[in-house]
Protein backbone atom coordinates (compact mmCIF):
# COMPACT_ATOMS: atom_id res chain seq x y z
CA UNK A 1 0.00 0.00 0.00
CA UNK A 2 0.83 3.53 -0.81
CA UNK A 3 -0.56 6.98 1.07
CA UNK A 4 1.15 10.42 0.17
CA UNK A 5 0.79 13.69 2.32
CA UNK A 6 1.63 16.63 0.97
CA UNK A 7 3.13 19.23 3.93
CA UNK A 8 3.77 22.89 3.83
CA UNK A 9 5.81 24.99 6.18
CA UNK A 10 7.18 22.53 8.33
CA UNK A 11 11.18 22.20 9.19
CA UNK A 12 12.22 18.56 7.70
CA UNK A 13 14.06 18.25 10.92
CA UNK A 14 10.51 17.93 12.65
CA UNK A 15 9.08 15.57 10.61
CA UNK A 16 11.72 12.87 10.71
CA UNK A 17 11.55 13.36 14.61
CA UNK A 18 7.66 12.33 13.77
CA UNK A 19 8.24 9.39 11.82
CA UNK A 20 11.06 7.98 14.54
CA UNK A 21 8.12 9.07 17.04
CA UNK A 22 5.68 6.57 15.00
CA UNK A 23 8.29 3.84 15.63
CA UNK A 24 10.71 4.23 12.51
CA UNK A 25 14.28 4.34 12.36
CA UNK A 26 16.11 7.26 9.93
CA UNK A 27 18.05 5.11 7.33
CA UNK A 28 18.74 8.14 4.77
CA UNK A 29 18.58 11.57 5.16
CA UNK A 30 14.74 12.18 4.61
CA UNK A 31 14.21 8.21 4.62
CA UNK A 32 12.98 6.37 7.42
CA UNK A 33 12.38 2.69 7.97
CA UNK A 34 9.75 0.87 10.44
CA UNK A 35 8.54 -1.98 11.16
CA UNK A 36 6.17 -3.26 7.64
CA UNK A 37 6.20 0.24 6.43
CA UNK A 38 8.90 3.08 4.92
CA UNK A 39 8.33 6.41 4.14
CA UNK A 40 10.61 9.07 2.53
CA UNK A 41 10.30 12.92 1.97
CA UNK A 42 9.70 14.23 -1.29
CA UNK A 43 11.41 18.25 -1.50
CA UNK A 44 9.11 20.27 -4.04
CA UNK A 45 9.15 23.79 -4.68
CA UNK A 46 7.86 26.69 -2.32
CA UNK A 47 4.45 27.51 -3.01
CA UNK A 48 3.84 31.28 -3.22
CA UNK A 49 0.91 32.71 -0.82
CA UNK A 50 0.85 36.13 -1.33
CA UNK A 51 4.40 37.90 -1.17
CA UNK A 52 5.26 34.67 1.03
CA UNK A 53 6.71 31.53 -0.02
CA UNK A 54 5.91 28.34 1.98
CA UNK A 55 8.37 25.01 1.73
CA UNK A 56 6.56 22.23 0.39
CA UNK A 57 7.07 18.24 1.03
CA UNK A 58 5.37 15.36 -0.17
CA UNK A 59 5.41 12.43 2.24
CA UNK A 60 5.49 8.83 1.02
CA UNK A 61 4.41 6.00 2.87
CA UNK A 62 5.10 3.01 1.25
CA UNK A 63 4.33 -0.69 3.00
CA UNK A 64 1.90 -3.09 4.55
CA UNK A 65 -1.86 -1.76 4.61
CA UNK A 66 -1.75 -1.60 8.60
CA UNK A 67 1.42 -0.53 9.49
CA UNK A 68 0.69 2.03 6.32
CA UNK A 69 -2.58 3.53 7.45
CA UNK A 70 -1.20 3.60 11.36
CA UNK A 71 1.42 6.15 10.57
CA UNK A 72 -0.61 7.89 7.97
CA UNK A 73 -3.10 8.84 10.69
CA UNK A 74 -0.36 9.52 12.99
CA UNK A 75 1.49 11.88 10.79
CA UNK A 76 -1.87 13.16 9.95
CA UNK A 77 -2.57 13.73 13.61
CA UNK A 78 1.01 15.25 14.27
CA UNK A 79 1.09 17.81 11.14
CA UNK A 80 -2.35 19.29 11.60
CA UNK A 81 -2.79 22.91 12.33
CA UNK A 82 -5.86 24.70 13.37
CA UNK A 83 -6.75 28.59 12.46
CA UNK A 84 -7.37 31.28 14.26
Amino acid sequence: MRAELELRNLPHHRLMEYLVEAGGEVVGVFSVRGDGWTAYLKCMDPVQVGTIRVPCDFLVIEGDSEAVERVYAFMRRKTMRGGG
